[in-house]
């Protein structure tokens, strides 16, 4: 179907962001951060406590910003990774997201502020998001959660690294993670292309291009093999036995063909994995949901598979 008219007059609003070889990653992250703070504001939705901590990593420590929607009970404890393309994002821009997802899912949230890049190259971002998670589990009971009940979530970039902390978790043994949410990830970075890149990678309604999409993987990558890593593309991975995934996507977004495949090759592999695509919506749309109403349903989809998991 064709674009959803809340989208279109969001598109005609916002200031498209350039990737050219002479805007650098930090003047980005300002105009992505005063373009965040508006809608960041509209939705400052109330929750019962909210910490800013640190988590040690190594060399050096990261912070966390802990959601807590209620005080008392085993609460469901969630990891969220922010989206950005490994470049841009923070605690700051995605915490009305946050504040939703730990009111509507009942839990409590934990956003993290991985090391971006290129200051940071991969995988620093992939061992910073398992060490954010294991330092959850150990602290969950801190924060009213059951380290029994934990989910991982993120977007985009975040979704990566949710899907790659999984199996990462399951190949260490320890099981702490029981559910996965995984809103339009990246789960390809080899270049490899799908229909929809060819569809909606190109053109002025792009929100996110294939220029853009060159450029994040340029500052995130060390070298071009480590594309074919699976830390950086879970979707080469062995999907066997990994927790169960909802899998948001949306129509008009160039990563909807690899968010729909990883599912398909979860539910192959014998693991469970439910992927919904939003009619209209573009890459991003969720985060933009005091103005968009898909972006409003699709988190408290999330939400509600976050509750009925541990139900």
């Amino acid at each position: 179907m064709p674009l959803d008219p809340q989208i279109r007059s969001l598109l005609s609003a916002l200031k498209p962001l350039s990737f050219s070889a002479q805007i650098s990653p930090q003047d980005l992250r300002k105009v992505v951060d005063e373009q965040s703070k508006l809608v960041v504001s509209m939705a400052k939705e109330p929750v019962a406590e909210v910490r800013d901590l640190e988590v040690p990593v190594a060399q050096g420590r990261i912070r966390a910003r802990v959601y807590m929607p209620r005080r008392g009970g085993d609460l469901p404890l969630v990891v969220y990774y922010h989206g950005g393309g490994f470049v841009f994002g923070s605690v700051e821009t995605h915490d009305h997201i946050c504040r939703r997802l730990a009111r509507q899912a009942d839990a409590v949230v934990v956003s993290v502020d991985y090391r971006l890049a290129p200051e940071h190259k991969f995988p620093t971002a992939v061992d910073d998001a398992y060490a954010a998670l294991r330092w959850a589990a150990d602290r969950a009971h801190e924060f009213g959660a059951d380290p029994g009940k934990i989910a991982v979530a993120g977007d985009s970039a975040g979704g990566n690294l949710a899907a790659v902390v999984s199996i990462l978790d399951r190949d260490s043994g320890q099981r702490l993670v029981r559910k996965q949410v995984l809103i339009y990830p990246v789960v390809n970075m080899t270049g490899i292309p799908t229909m929809s890149i060819a569809e909606y990678g190109v053109g002025e309604a792009a929100f996110l291009s294939i220029e853009a999409m060159s450029w994040f993987g340029k500052q995130y990558l060390g070298r071009p093999e480590d594309a074919w890593d699976i830390r950086a593309s879970p979707i080469l991975a062995d999907l066997r036995d990994l927790p169960p995934a909802l899998i948001i996507i949306a129509e008009h977004d160039p990563l909807r063909d690899e968010g729909e495949l990883y599912a398909f090759k979860m539910r192959a592999s014998g693991s469970r994995a439910v992927a919904v695509m939003f009619s209209g919506m573009i890459h991003g749309f969720v985060s933009f949901y005091p103005l968009v109403d898909a972006g409003r349903e699709a988190l408290d989809l999330a939400a509600a598979s976050i509750r009925s998991s541990f139900s």
